[in-house]
């Protein structure tokens, strides 16, 4: 794309608005809202940055937003052996081809029904009510399948074998 600088910043200040919103009136953590507080998110705000690039209407990306977050909606978080690479690789190309998609539909004029601040309410409402064992603890879902648990014994043996040594980056993973 020949963009000039002026319409890049503005496409990138159009998805940071749409993650002030999110900020304020839900969740990046998925901690706190499972994976569609990060992959959700980050899908919204680039469907947003993607249709304002193409020369859309902000109301095209308050749609492209919007149904970015809905497609995310209960996305649980469950890294494979507490880290914080499968399946999170995987959802966040989910993600960035959902943002595609959306940005593509908002352009067409597909209408997104639910209007951005509602359906960021709901993301709200939603990931308060996934289990706490969801919301990357690593205590749920994936994370705790027999292989995860090995291979999460594997990896932890060739660190040290011992988790008090291992560095904290490496234990407490941050979704």
């Amino acid at each position: 794309m020949d963009l000039t600088e002026e319409e890049v910043v503005k496409a990138m200040l159009g998805a940071g608005m749409i993650g002030v919103f999110i900020a304020a009136h839900a969740t990046f953590a998925a901690e706190v809202g499972g994976c569609m507080a990060e992959c959700g998110s980050g899908s919204g705000m680039a469907a947003a940055a993607i249709v304002s690039l193409a020369g859309g209407s902000l109301q095209q990306s308050l749609s492209a937003a919007s149904q970015a977050l809905q497609n995310s909606l209960g996305m649980i978080c469950d890294p494979i052996a507490n880290r914080v690479e499968a399946p999170c690789l995987g959802r966040n190309v989910m993600a960035a081809s959902n943002a595609l998609s959306c940005a593509n539909m908002a352009l067409a004029n597909y209408d997104a029904l639910i209007p951005l601040d509602e359906v960021i309410d709901t993301m709200d409402q939603v990931g308060k009510s996934i289990a706490h064992e969801l919301r990357c603890t690593a205590l749920g879902g994936l994370s705790i399948t027999k292989t995860s648990k090995a291979i999460e014994a594997r990896l932890l043996a060739q660190e040290g074998g011992d988790e008090a040594l291992v560095p904290a980056s490496r234990r407490f993973k941050i979704c």
